[in-house]
């Protein structure tokens, strides 16, 4: 989710943003709010929940939108057009490189599962970059690269953090103890936590004073909520969360943009709610089918289940992952016009 430049409006001390449904809309679910409520709901009452609570959560948010950018994909006007080997053969590639990892068995298996821990936190502090500077561009502030870097390092901090975490995907890979060797990581791990709460209120703060930009407030929330997720809570706990109001997150933006386009391309007299409710019926059901249905066929075919089931995880991670590097950008493409509400013709080349 990254875009060009448009017009700097006035600033002010302190702006909500220009929102792309309402206030409440925007900060509960894409700003992220809901998790501050949730989370302290959780971290106070020390909540905890079983697998069967699990399937229902991951399956309303986190499967769902695993498969919404799936559905994303090929839902967008010319999509096959545009992106042949991203539409047409990248979903034989993925098949077939899970079905190897799957036969090939370790260390295979445990690097492939390391890749997906790896690139997760990092594709979270990416949505995190490109929704806030999405929500400046929306709100008619100009960025230049030194900006959009500040920001993309801000938002960062929370993946760096992640990488000292034993249980992580560098955990599956390093040597055994390598962890319990190096004395400064439990040192380096709190101060990285602190740093990801407090960088981005003084890089909003610094932005202002040094550069004449004030960021709209939604654009901080954005970052500081991805950074509440990985570290308000031990590992385990964290990856879950950060996961399910990733999910979320992204199910309320890409709805947004659905609709959007829906009603631009006038392909039917339905209203809103019509197109939400088949866009994300479609991923509820590609999402159960995807992450229940696809391992039992490596059951079915004499592997084991639980290991499969990890791999699969692991591809459609990655596959996601890659999926919307494409989908989301916004130049030369009409994903702007659902930012700035302009038209194509001033987008920057």
């Amino acid at each position: 989710m990254e875009g060009a430049v448009a017009p700097t409006a006035p600033s002010s001390l302190l702006r909500p943003g220009k929102m792309f449904v309402n206030p409440l809309f925007d900060y509960l679910l894409i700003g992220g709010i809901v998790s501050w409520i949730a989370g302290g709901i959780i971290y106070g009452a020390g909540v905890r929940y079983n697998e069967a609570d699990l399937f229902w959560v991951l399956l309303v948010s986190n499967w769902a939108h695993f498969a919404a950018s799936t559905v994303r994909l090929y839902t967008k006007p010319d999509a096959v057009r545009t992106w042949p080997f991203l539409t047409l053969a990248f979903p034989v590639v993925t098949i077939a490189v899970v079905s190897a990892v799957v036969a090939l068995g370790e260390p295979a298996g445990r690097y492939f599962f390391a890749l997906y821990f790896l690139w997760s936190p990092f594709h979270y502090s990416a949505q995190a970059y490109g929704l806030s500077v999405m929500y400046a561009y929306r709100s008619g502030t100009t960025l230049a690269p030194m900006d959009r870097t500040l920001i993309r390092w801000t938002c960062l901090l929370p993946f760096f953090w992640t990488l000292l975490q034993p249980q992580g995907g560098l955990g599956l890979v390093l040597p055994a103890g390598f962890f319990a060797s190096f004395p400064l990581r439990a040192a380096l791990s709190q101060t990285l936590t602190v740093l990801s709460l407090v960088v981005p209120i003084a890089a909003f703060l610094w932005l202002r004073r040094q550069r004449g930009i004030t960021l709209p407030a939604i654009s901080l929330v954005v970052i500081f909520s991805n950074a509440i997720w990985w570290t308000a809570f031990n590992w385990f706990d964290a990856f879950i969360w950060a996961t399910v109001f990733h999910g979320l997150q992204y199910l309320a933006i890409v709805l947004v943009f659905h609709i959007k386009d829906q009603e631009r391309l006038g392909v039917s007299a339905h209203g809103w709610l019509y197109h939400a409710a088949c866009f994300y019926g479609t991923c509820l059901v590609l999402g159960f089918v995807l992450f229940q249905n696809w391992p039992q066929l490596y059951w079915l075919a004499g592997y084991d289940i639980g290991r499969a089931t990890l791999l699969v995880v692991a591809v459609i991670n990655i596959h996601h992952f890659i999926v919307d590097a494409f989908i989301w950008k916004l130049r030369r493409d009409p994903n702007y016009k659902n930012v700035v509400d302009v038209p194509a013709s001033v987008v920057a080349v």
